[in-house]
């Protein structure tokens, strides 16, 4: 298509002319300040790529080799516990192997996510898509790795766990959006010193070789207080017992309780402290992208307050359904940053999410059934759409900037 052709008619759905524009011009700025990173990962991800990675792969195949990975773990875990009680350490039904598998897969996916970076630095690859593609892969990962943790501490849906459960399912997801909202304002990805993908994976791995070597009765037991209890300060001690109570929490505190209180803590010591980094730069107004985030947290604890019986009745479906609307509305974002585009705090996808609350609350459905297949079709669609729309994102992207999603050899002629 030649100049004055696509100056008069612009060629794509989704890239908006601004976005084709500033997309081909976009340079990737990152750090990540975790010591682990700097002098085991980067160095073991840089080994692999150099000895064993030929330059005829392409950095985004190397990216969904490790999604594949970490999806293969995960339905792994939900053949044998298709709802979260099946996985409750009094039930003998699931195998002890699956957390083994859980375990490596995440450190092999940490690994090859590593990689990709690298790779395409090697092959001369580096491209917006390459980022977008890692972004949200690394999103959908978010749902495999928390729901897979809460399998392997042995939590299902009683009321004793409803809310350790949205703790961990959560935090992974609320500090990728907060960085990602972050970087949409500064253009800098910062990992701090201790982060999700370096320190985080970690920590998630060991968790499940634990459940594996000791099984998951372990998480239920008192160890870690009575460590602690021998050198901790007294005060120390009652805070942590009063932020027990609070969450609901037994006393003496439960290693999984343990676990929760951490992840609870770094993810609001990380939030916040991007939070304020964000809004002295760029005013509190920056704040409404965090939007579509707060209602996806917090419309499932009154969907549940009102009536937690259609959660239990489909509780995979639920995570499924959070996943995707939150992997819908952290790819728009990074593709704004990427495109230099306005993003839109109002998702419509989480117009239904609300009315389902408006729905079980109100009593408005007197059966069951008429819940459930909501839910059901809401999943489906937002299934559908999102796989849609990355479709036409990643052809589009490809076509402006001449290259193949899996393909690094074969040349490709830009459409402009």
């Amino acid at each position: 298509m030649s100049t004055e052709q696509s100056s008069n008619k612009h060629p794509y759905y989704v890239l908006s002319p601004k976005g084709v524009n500033n997309i081909p011009k976009y340079k990737y700025n990152g750090t990540d300040k975790s010591l682990i990173y700097k002098y085991i990962l980067s160095p073991l991800a840089e080994y692999f790529v150099d000895k064993f990675t030929p330059s005829t792969i392409a950095p985004n195949t190397i990216t969904l080799i490790g999604l594949i990975i970490m999806m293969t773990s995960y339905f792994h875990i939900y053949y044998y516990c298709p709802t979260l009680y099946e996985c409750n350490i009094d039930n003998d039904d699931a195998p002890a192997y699956i957390f083994l598998l859980n375990g490596i897969g995440m450190l092999m996916y940490q690994t090859l996510d590593n990689m990709d970076g690298k790779q395409a630095r090697k092959t001369g690859s580096s491209s917006p898509l390459g980022l977008l593609f890692d972004h949200g892969c690394d999103a959908i990962n978010s749902l495999f790795g928390s729901v897979n943790w809460i399998c392997a501490f042995g939590l299902y849906t009683n009321p004793q766990h409803m809310l350790q459960i949205w703790i961990l399912f959560f935090s992974p997801m609320v500090v990728f959006y907060v960085s990602t909202w972050e970087e949409y304002y500064t253009h800098k990805l910062v990992l701090p010193p201790f982060n999700g993908p370096s320190e985080g994976l970690l920590i998630g791995a060991s968790f499940s070789f634990i459940s594996w070597w000791f099984g998951q009765s372990f998480w239920h037991g008192t160890e870690f207080y009575d460590f602690t209890s021998l050198y901790l300060p007294e005060f120390v001690l009652k805070y942590l017992s009063s932020m027990g109570t609070f969450f609901g929490m037994t006393k003496p505190l439960q290693n999984y309780n343990f676990m929760v209180l951490t992840a609870l803590f770094t993810t609001c010591r990380e939030i916040l402290e991007k939070i304020r980094n964000v809004t002295m730069n760029h005013g509190l107004r920056s704040l409404k992208e965090l939007a579509p985030m707060i209602v996806l947290m917090i419309w499932p604890i009154m969907i549940v307050d009102a009536d937690s019986e259609p959660f239990l009745r489909n509780e995979r479906c639920c995570f499924h359904l959070v996943a995707l609307l939150f992997v819908e509305m952290t790819t728009s974002l990074m593709l704004d940053h990427i495109s230099g585009d306005t993003y839109k705090p109002f998702r419509k996808t989480l117009i239904p999410f609300m009315l389902l609350h408006y729905i079980v609350s109100g009593r408005y459905v007197q059966y069951y059934k008429e819940i459930d297949d909501f839910i059901w079709y809401y999943t489906a669609l937002m299934f559908v759409f999102v796989s849609i729309k990355l479709k036409i994102v990643i052809g589009e992207m490809c076509d402006l900037l001449g290259i193949w999603c899996f393909d690094i050899v074969t040349p490709r002629k830009k459409h402009l």
